[in-house]
């Protein structure tokens, strides 16, 4: 029985080590950990593999790996944003300037 478990999510490509970490102390069986991937997988079908690995005692080894089969690919879309709020607007570039009264005078007599 796992007292401490680590999950590693990763997408589509990505080395296990380079995958999100979770900690959890709800998983403390092979059944559990796969009913966790599973759902994990529905509501983020983008997940390509889940793994579980117990660390409760100093050791760290694997409790349960999946790999999910309907894997989607996540298509180009909004930019996330890490703080929330709106997608800032691009400022378009201003206008050139109109020449002011003393280049206008000096253009006049060719100073």
């Amino acid at each position: 029985m796992a007292d401490v478990v680590e999950i590693y999510i990763c997408k589509k490509g990505q080395k296990i080590e380079e995958g999100q970490m979770v900690m959890s102390h709800d998983i403390d069986c092979k059944e559990a950990a796969k009913e966790d991937a599973e759902k994990r997988c529905k509501i983020i079908p983008s997940i390509e593999r889940v793994v579980y690995y117990d660390v409760s005692g100093g050791g760290f080894k694997v409790l349960f790996s999946y790999t999910n089969p309907n894997v989607v690919e996540k298509k180009g879309g909004a930019t996330r944003r890490p703080l929330g709020g709106p997608v800032l607007q691009k400022k378009k570039k201003a206008p050139a300037k109109k020449p002011g009264l003393m280049q206008k005078i000096k253009k006049a007599f060719d100073l």
